[in-house]
C-alpha cells in the first residue's frame, strides 16, 4: 500500500512545480520531507493516493506561504491535539 502514497507525493511536489508553487530554479535546492500515515487494514488503493496527494500539495502550499506563522504556531502550542490521541 505505500506505492500510491508514495506515488501521489511524487506527483504531488512534480505538480507544484509545474503550478509555480515551488520555484523551477530552487526546485533542485528545496528539501522536501514527507511523512505518511496508512491505516493498517486500508484496501483502496486509489484513496490512499487521493490522501495522500491533497495532504503534500495543501502542506507545500502552506510551507511556501509562511502558514501558519511562526507567531500562529507559538500562540497554539500548548493547545495542539493529535486526532486520534
Amino acid at each position: 500500500m505505500f506505492g500510491p502514497a508514495q506515488a501521489a507525493v511524487a506527483k504531488a511536489v512534480m505538480d507544484s512545480v509545474a503550478a509555480g508553487i515551488l520555484p523551477e530554479e530552487q526546485a533542485n535546492d528545496i528539501f522536501i520531507i514527507v511523512s505518511v500515515f496508512i491505516e493498517w487494514d486500508a484496501k483502496d488503493k486509489d484513496k490512499v493516493y487521493e490522501y495522500n496527494y491533497e495532504a503534500t500539495k495543501l502542506a507545500i502550499v502552506r510551507a511556501m506561504g509562511s502558514k501558519p506563522t511562526v507567531k500562529e504556531a507559538l500562540a497554539k502550542k500548548d493547545s495542539a491535539k493529535h486526532p486520534f490521541a
